[in-house]
């Protein structure tokens, strides 16, 4: 008989099957609604920046500040938008979609004013 080898070879007890870096669902719904809410915080920031540029007398670096904000936070958007299911990317849309036409318009405006 030939021996086996120690340590390959299960004796009678089972495991549970690891699946490598995977995390549960909670903690990505977690990371989701952190993400989110993270965004709708910086989107509110990039309306509050355009505004305050948007008045005579502003310096084109605070100008130029605005729409590289701007900007960055539209591209966070339509990442987040490519990588969401339907179901929460129309959640999504609808809770700060509305901010997000108000950045996209407001970018617009910094864009086409005279400088």
């Amino acid at each position: 008989m030939a021996k086996a080898k120690k340590g390959n070879r299960s004796r009678g007890k089972s495991r549970p099957t690891r699946v490598k870096n995977a995390r549960p669902r909670t903690g990505r719904k977690l990371n989701l609604k952190k993400g989110i809410d993270q965004l709708a915080a910086e989107v509110i920031d990039a309306a509050d920046e355009i505004e305050s540029v948007s008045q005579e007398g502003s310096a084109l670096e605070d100008i130029e500040g605005a729409k590289a904000l701007t900007a960055g936070v539209l591209e966070k958007y339509s990442g987040l938008l490519k990588r969401l299911d339907r179901e929460n990317r129309i959640k999504l849309e609808q809770s700060i979609g509305p901010g997000v036409e108000r950045i996209r318009k407001g970018l617009q405006l910094l864009k086409e004013a005279p400088e």
